[in-house]
């Protein structure tokens, strides 16, 4: 696709866009615009909702009559804003990302320091939240833009009395330097080591260097155009676009081509744009600046991010195009749109949702008009009016007000003068109906006499209950507005971070809230989809919060009686107090006991024992002591006494086994005897060796049992006296 064809398609989006001043589609208020041009339903209400906050003329005035409006529509979104703001600002952290894995809860926690850093500290962060909000309250929809800024930074630095180590260093800088003066001296330098001749030079340079940063803008809702096609969110949309005015010198530090940029014509001064005028207040921002100086000139410059076969594959790629003019700058394909949007009251399946101009416009009309009658019927009231017979009325008497004056007349004065009848007081009858305004207001939008503050005597006859199911009613329909606005505000941060981790390759020092310093390095974060937005707390919730934290901290106190609550509990229970009275940083007032400083405190100041308890312990281990050894004893004795009977018994056993071993000898002694009787010598050689065999037994066996009956007294003689035997045996 050639460039040519894009503008022509993007020119064919601009046609059918939303907002937009070249739209083809239905319009009205046809004298309204310069040069007799139509304005869309979209401009108009836009037009009329600037005018209706500045409470300017309704057009319907009459000369001689009250011309006073009510700025109804400006005294709600001033009511609603202070709310809005505590809302998503009182908290700290207007958007929380939550871990999305095991482990991931000190991750987690730091790339919300780190995101909330980069919006609240190195953005506007308050101011841009404040314009966001008020964009979308007054004029359907708010707009932010989110991006990655890259651009030339040049300075001048002018340097004196550097030596050639000194300007090496100068020079040996990643940043194109270039000198545009310098000057070289020799100077006699005495020292220690005795008088010296040097260099010294005085420089001057321009340091031009690429700088990165992310950027959050506010951008005024006229000057987006939106495909009709658009629904939730801006990245389905297939068209978008910015459209607003840069100084040449501006495009030129993006990195744009000079000459290119210096052949594009300066945009339309802003008082051709009736929506533009509508936002100025003063005569003075009427006027329009028209610099000599070609690069502080402003040109129209176009960021369109549009969905298109550019490359002709069949598949339509998102992509980002800068137009200057009517000439492409830039042409790439992108992952996202860098705009976010809210509405505070979407409209479902539709992109344009309902303002606050929307719901009070018609009671602004009908309390103006009102308004009106009852100051003009007072003016009557206050200024009696006569009908008087100038031939017989002194008139420089009637014309002369003072007090007691006199005024003289011819012939009776009740002949001559006459008092007009005046209308009756009209107030008694249009105040209820500006209190039936003002109920209507507090059921469109929540913001009454509850809300903005409850008079003393209303409350004589109201009881506790239904004043308090009144006031979360109405604090219920203003959450609801500030968790619509607040999708804007996630969507916003979710952008933050997507340019950090795809932008930033340096790494990254802050403070965390706990005066903590850390670098962080953005490109190793992973891509996060769990946010949590901090709108919980309003103004109508955020006492009762309070009161339940204390609550909560009575209970722990409670259980803490039996140990059920430690140092950690305790100590989240504080932190979340002092979140809720606006201190961030907890660890000011107190000391978290997973720091390294807690414990070293617990180390440098253990608790001194208590002499009464250490009194009784030393008792109590007495005792104890005591018992022990009274056991011990009385366990001894009856050892001892089991020793002395397992003694006798075996004693009786040894001589039960010594007779038995007796009689066997005895009859072998007869085999023996019968063995020589019967003249067999073998068999006599055999007898006498297991005689001598037996003996050498009995013998081993006598000497192990009496060193075992030594050893453990109190054994089992029998038990030990087989084992033995089977033991000698084996050896044997």
């Amino acid at each position: 696709m050639s460039d040519s064809e894009l503008l022509a398609l993007i020119g064919n989006y601009e046609k059918s866009a939303l907002g937009s001043s070249v739209s083809v589609g239905p319009s009205v208020g046809g004298n309204i615009k310069p040069a007799a041009q139509n304005m869309t339903t979209l401009e108009l209400d836009r037009y009329n909702a600037l005018n209706a906050y500045f409470g300017r003329p309704l057009g319907n005035e009459i000369e001689d009559r009250s011309q006073v409006v009510l700025p109804e529509l400006r005294d709600t979104v001033e009511w609603i804003m202070p709310t809005l703001m505590e809302i998503f600002v009182g908290s700290g952290k207007p958007v929380v990302f939550d871990p999305e894995a095991p482990g991931d809860e000190d991750q987690a926690e730091l790339e919300t320091e780190v995101v909330n850093w980069v919006f609240m500290k190195k953005n506007p962060g308050f101011i841009i939240l404040h314009d966001f909000l008020k964009d979308a309250l007054l004029l359907r929809n708010g707009y932010v833009n989110s991006y990655w800024l890259k651009k030339r930074k040049t300075a001048v630095e002018s340097y004196t009395g550097l030596t050639e180590i000194e300007l090496a260093m100068l020079m040996q800088t990643d940043d194109d330097i270039e000198v545009l003066e310098q000057d070289e001296k020799d100077e006699l330098i005495v020292g220690p080591m005795g008088a010296q001749q040097t260099s010294t030079f005085d420089i001057k340079i321009r340091r031009t260097r690429q700088v990165g940063e992310v950027k959050v803008e506010c951008v005024p809702p006229e000057e987006m155009r939106v495909s009709p096609q658009a629904r939730h969110g801006l990245d389905e949309s297939p068209f978008t676009e910015h459209e607003c005015k840069k100084s040449r010198s501006d495009l030129i530090e993006m990195g744009f081509d000079a000459d290119t940029v210096n052949r594009i014509e300066i945009a339309q001064p802003d008082w051709l744009d009736l929506i533009a005028l509508a936002r100025n207040e003063v005569t003075d921002e009427l006027s329009e600046e028209n610099p000599s100086d070609p690069a502080s000139q402003l040109i129209s410059l176009r960021t369109v991010f549009i969905r298109v076969d550019f490359d002709g594959d069949g598949i339509a790629e998102l992509r980002r195009v800068m137009v200057g003019g009517d000439k492409i700058l830039d042409n790439d394909e992108c992952e996202e749109v860098s705009y976010s949007y809210c509405s505070p009251i979407r409209m479902p399946h539709r992109h344009v949702g309902i303002s606050y101009y929307d719901l009070l416009y018609d009671l602004q009309v009908i309390k103006t008009t009102l308004f009106r009658q009852a100051l003009d019927n007072l003016y009557v009231s206050n200024n009696q009016r006569l009908a008087v017979d100038w031939k017989n009325v002194n008139m420089g008497d009637l014309l002369t007000s003072r007090p007691g004056g006199i005024i003289r007349t011819t012939g009776a004065p009740g002949n001559s003068i006459l008092p007009l009848s005046m209308p009756s007081n009209l107030m008694q009858q249009i105040l209820p109906a500006l209190e039936y305004c003002d109920l209507q207001r507090e059921m469109r939008t929540g913001i009454g006499k509850d809300t903005m503050g409850v008079d003393a005597d209303a409350l004589q006859d109201v009881t506790k209950g239904g004043q308090l199911a009144s006031m979360s009613a109405a604090a219920k329909k203003v959450q609801l507005v500030a968790r619509l606005l607040a999708e804007g505000v996630k969507d916003v941060f979710q952008k933050i971070h997507n340019l950090l981790r795809r932008h930033q390759d340096q790494q990254m020092q802050f403070m965390l809230t706990n005066k903590q310093w850390r670098n962080v390095n953005p490109a190793e974060w992973r891509e996060r989809t769990e946010l949590v937005i901090n709108v919980g707390l309003g103004s109508g919730t955020r006492e009762e919060a309070r009161s339940n934290a204390m609550l909560l901290g009575q209970a722990q106190k409670e259980l803490a009686q039996f140990g059920l609550v430690g140092p950690k509990q305790a100590y989240a229970t504080f932190r979340h107090i002092t979140h809720l009275l606006g201190y961030e940083n907890a660890t000011e007032f107190a000391m978290d006991p997973d720091s390294p400083e807690y414990q070293q405190y617990m180390q440098q100041h253990k608790p001194q024992p208590n002499p009464q308890v250490q009194v009784a312990q030393i008792k109590e281990q007495g005792a104890m002591q005591r018992a022990q050894l009274d056991a011990q004893t009385t366990k001894m004795q009856t050892q001892g006494q089991q020793a002395t009977e397992n003694a006798r018994l075996q004693s009786q056993l040894v001589q039960a086994q010594a007779s038995e071993q007796s009689a066997r000898l005895q009859a072998q002694a007869e085999i023996l005897h019968s063995a020589r009787q019967g003249g067999a010598d073998r068999d006599i050689q055999m007898a006498q060796m297991q005689s001598q065999e037996m003996q050498t037994l009995i013998k081993a066996f006598a000497q192990v049992l009496a060193a075992q009956l030594r050893q453990d007294p109190g054994a089992n003689a029998g038990a030990m006296m087989n084992q033995d035997v089977s033991e000698v045996r084996n050896g044997a």
